[in-house]
């Protein structure tokens, strides 16, 4: 028997087959998709891009930058199914801004999804808001004193003209 190899390819697979999974079961691209619906004639939806994004976060945090150099370099299309020339700067950057005026109502549903999906258990909940800057007067006679008072402080994120709780 003979057998002739003519290309090796090695790529990358690290935990983009954990991140694709995840995803799935978050229905992360049908939300987004949903949300944000894009042209018909695109080659990519506006989900899958965040989902692969969301992919390159976990696995490889550096500048969003060559995203689509990453994705040669790591097995995006034999995860996520998109060529990584459909990942230039140009389509996420349309991805980005589609998303930005949705992203409370994004991370909300993708958050119930989690809730639900993985029998998260919210009984108790604790948020941190120790580094929570806000923009507005807020007038101190407006606010319930049984409550955190909206002033300027000591804020972790080093934003002195903001107000924090």
């Amino acid at each position: 028997m003979e057998c002739v190899v003519s290309a090796v390819v090695e790529k990358r697979l690290g935990a983009l087959p954990v991140a694709a999974e995840f995803s799935r079961r978050l229905t992360m691209a049908g939300i987004v998709d949903r949300l944000c619906p894009g042209r018909e004639t695109a080659h990519v939806k506006h989900g899958q891009v965040i989902e692969v994004l969301v992919a390159n976060r976990l696995t490889a945090p550096a500048s969003l930058w060559r995203v689509d150099d990453w994705a040669r370099d790591w097995a995006v299309e034999e995860v996520f199914g998109i060529e990584s020339e459909l990942l230039n700067d140009d389509r996420l950057g349309r991805a980005l801004d589609a998303i930005a005026p949705h992203l409370q109502e994004i991370t909300d549903s993708i958050g119930a999804r989690a809730i639900g999906e993985f029998g998260i258990d919210v009984a108790t909940m604790h948020w941190d808001m120790t580094s929570m800057s806000l923009h507005g007067a807020y007038p101190a006679d407006d606010q319930d004193e049984e409550y955190p008072q909206v002033k300027h402080g000591h804020p972790k994120d080093r934003r002195f003209d903001l107000k924090q709780i």
